[in-house]
């Protein structure tokens, strides 16, 4: 246990990479947001409308700005510390269990951030000028037990998606990420194909608890693949 906890601390060593620039975008985000409502309003939209609820409630800024920043942190955080880690004593196992533990401190952080950010948005009125960041379709419309695990989820998804991807290629080098990308792209299309006559009855079905599940399995086997590619990759 005393090497996962040795791995984690090493992952988040990088204090500005993993506390600060995720804080960072949310902030850039939220200004570009706030510059752009006030821009409208300013144009002659009336934010008291229906319409611009609505239309506001579609920004999902927040939502795209972060999963290309943490795939990169995923792919760092497998990449670039393998060696330092190996040489400090630890085994493979617990490289692979500590990164994953890195990776959920780092949900938790990124969840509780937008947690209360998104709790200042409703307290203030939406930052006092009907400026709508947190609270949207995608995280729930305001709903803060919506936006927590949702967020959580989708932040362990990218960094445990970004660490199999870097452990094919510390495994198998250039080549490896681009067989893994071509084999997944193969699979969905296979079962988009397999499945895209009962694709009404499949959404129909689909629940948040169902989705959570899935996405928390798929991370789980992101984090299997990356195991499984680190277990004998050599050391360089």
């Amino acid at each position: 246990m005393n090497g996962v906890l040795n791995v984690a601390r090493l992952q988040m060593n990088k204090r500005d990479v993993t506390f600060g620039t995720p804080a960072g975008i949310v902030g850039v985000v939220l200004i570009l947001s706030a510059l752009i409502a006030i821009a409208l309003q300013r144009a002659g939209v009336d934010p008291a409308q229906a319409d611009y609820v609505a239309g506001a409630r579609n920004n999902l800024g927040i939502v795209w700005s972060l999963p290309g920043f943490l795939i990169y942190y995923g792919v760092q955080a497998v990449a670039t510390t393998f060696p330092f880690a190996m040489a400090l004593g630890s085994t493979r196992r617990a490289y692979v269990l500590g990164t994953a533990l890195a990776n959920v401190v780092t949900a938790l952080y990124i969840s509780l951030i937008l947690t209360v950010l998104l709790l200042l948005e409703l307290a203030t009125g939406h930052w006092w000028f009907d400026i709508y960041v947190l609270d949207n379709y995608a995280l729930g419309s305001g709903n803060v037990w919506v936006l927590m695990p949702t967020v959580f989820l989708g932040v362990l998804f990218c960094t445990s998606i970004g660490g199999m991807f870097a452990g094919v290629w510390v495994r198998y080098g250039n080549r490896g990420p681009t067989i893994l990308g071509l084999l997944i792209g193969l699979v969905l299309a296979t079962l988009i194909l397999v499945f895209v006559p009962y694709a009404s009855e499949i959404f129909a079905a689909i629940t948040a608890a169902k989705l959570a599940w899935t996405v928390l399995g798929l991370s789980a086997l992101a984090l299997f693949g990356t195991w499984l590619a680190m277990r004998r990759t050599a050391v360089r």
